[in-house]
């Protein structure tokens, strides 16, 4: 990207900044390096969303992913009618950013897509985790969102977060009965808290919640929830908006921990799936029920960018995380950086978080995007003579790191 002279001031000095990154998806190392991996894993995950409304089968994408078996060559074949449709989106951005900057290469190519796939399982080994995050991308930690692999980690790099919402889905509700648990709300409310316990002391940072419509729970309500997610038929017609009574009484009774242990709550808002379901709204009726709980407003509602950042500015207990929002859309997130700088304390912000689950390849990508972006909105400040190159990198900083560590406690626990 060819940036302003003070844009390319400013991101030049952004560097090497020190980085913590707001949320990821990551799997254990050890679980990443049993993959044999090709150029595929740089199109794993959100790519996927754009190869299939391009026209791409979905089992051809999982092919492209998934099948190991298949050449390199042979991928490309699957990748190529539909690679011209996404290559500019921003999606596969990273992609391209790791094969300029990291390899050399212009683009992905038939010649040279068998050399990329050697290069990334050349690079497949013990310390990659070390050698991107750390060493590439300076990044102290990463909160990772990953209820399957909780105690594998890494702790002094990953930091897990303690996923919620998972206790109003059948499978938790059914694993409770497979433990010999009663058919009780109350005594499922237990088991789920011991859980919460176990992974506090393994190394649980914070919580995760899908945002939802938020009351109140009646009992009543909140207990016919309860047994209707045990039978996978009729769980298969409830929406989160069917499920809120018991993810309502979920959250009043998990968060008896986030206050008693000074616990973040991170909350996913807006784009994915039907984001209307995860409206940013949705979490004024929950901050307000728990002043004492702090929440972490997550990607900024995208698309309902304006009423995330009101949320974060008039409630006091709300942060606004804008992780994954530079991936979605660079342009509105250098929009809304602007905004948020008249709108919400400087201390209120977290900037960074590459939200991926394998291609950790992609987080080197997504954070030269998200320093592109800061550095964009920043110089417009300076360029209007509204502040000085100095104060933007304090303020870059912030975003960046310090925040995150203040908003977290990452110094404070371990």
């Amino acid at each position: 990207m060819r940036l302003s002279p003070t844009e390319a001031e400013l991101f030049e000095a952004l560097r090497e900044i020190p980085v913590i990154d707001a949320h990821e998806h990551l799997v254990p190392e050890a679980v990443r390096l049993a993959q044999r991996v090709d150029f595929s894993i740089l199109f794993a995950h959100y790519c996927c969303a754009d190869l299939v409304s391009a026209g791409m089968a979905p089992a051809d994408y999982q092919r492209l992913v998934g099948d190991q078996d298949l050449s390199p060559e042979e991928k490309w074949k699957l990748l190529e009618p539909y690679y011209p449709m996404i290559q500019h989106g921003s999606y596969a951005r990273p992609a391209r950013i790791w094969l300029k900057q990291v390899l050399g290469l212009d683009e992905l190519t038939a010649d040279n897509c068998r050399e990329v796939s050697e290069s990334l399982e050349e690079g497949n080994r013990p310390g990659l985790y070390q050698r991107i995050l750390r060493d590439m991308c300076h990044i102290e930690s990463a909160l990772v969102d990953n209820a399957e692999h909780h105690a594998e980690y890494d702790m002094e790099l990953l930091k897990p977060l303690w996923r919620i919402t998972q206790y109003a889905l059948g499978d938790s509700v059914r694993a409770y009965r497979a433990e010999g648990g009663l058919d009780s709300l109350d005594d499922y409310l237990d088991w789920m808290m011991a859980r919460g316990e176990a992974l506090l002391q393994t190394g649980a940072f914070g919580l995760k919640l899908f945002c939802f419509p938020y009351a109140r729970p009646r009992r009543d309500e909140a207990e016919a929830v309860f047994r209707a997610v045990q039978s996978p038929d009729q769980e298969t017609r409830l929406t989160w908006t069917d499920r809120a009574p018991l993810l309502g009484a979920v959250c009043d009774r998990a968060f008896e921990l986030a206050r008693r242990e000074h616990l973040t709550v991170a909350v996913h808002s807006g784009v994915w799936g039907d984001f209307r379901e995860s409206h940013p709204c949705h979490l004024i009726a929950l901050a307000c029920a728990h002043p004492q709980v702090r929440f972490d407003l997550f990607h900024l509602g995208m698309p309902f960018v304006r009423e995330a950042v009101l949320v974060g500015k008039m409630y006091p207990n709300v942060t606004l995380n804008l992780c994954w929002n530079t991936v979605v859309s660079p342009e509105l997130t250098v929009r809304m950086l602007d905004e948020c700088l008249d709108l919400v304390p400087l201390n209120n912000l977290i900037v960074f978080g590459a939200d991926y689950r394998v291609a950790v390849e992609k987080v080197y990508g997504h954070l030269v995007m998200a320093k592109q972006a800061v550095a964009r909105s920043l110089a417009k400040r300076i360029d209007r003579g509204q502040m000085d190159v100095a104060e933007a990198l304090r303020i870059a900083r912030l975003w960046f790191h310090d925040n995150a560590v203040a908003i977290y406690g990452l110094s404070g626990r371990r």
